[in-house]
């Protein structure tokens, strides 16, 4: 009964420190640099990254930047649905112009074409 109940404690131990560090390494920051365009759904702003070319579905707390403006941006992976379709959500902690990229000019879609 004692080593079964010892057994059952260490397992219980190890499980949930497994479940801290799988917590620590999801909180994980995430950075990169481009161009801020809106993705399908009007509210939604992308960036692929000018480094690894990974699509980003950045979501601000506050302000935001406008299509067309190159940024750098970091925050943590966003956990939960968004009604954004694209990309991998990152809530945003800071972000800041970036000189170093040109962006194309924001494309407007026409209706009827």
């Amino acid at each position: 009964m004692t080593k079964a109940l010892a057994s059952l404690t260490m397992l219980v131990v190890c499980s949930v420190a497994g479940t801290h560090t799988a917590l620590a390494a999801n909180k994980k920051n995430v950075s990169g640099s481009g161009c801020v365009e809106k993705g399908i759904e009007n509210s939604c702003r992308v960036v692929i990254d000018s480094q690894t070319g990974e699509l980003y579905n950045l979501l601000f707390p506050a302000k935001m930047p406008k299509s067309g403006t190159a940024i750098r941006f970091s925050g943590t992976p966003h956990k939960g649905a968004t009604a954004c379709m694209l990309g991998k959500p990152v809530s945003v902690s800071k972000w800041a112009k970036e000189k170093g990229i040109k962006c194309p000019p924001p494309v407007i879609a026409q209706a009827g074409r």
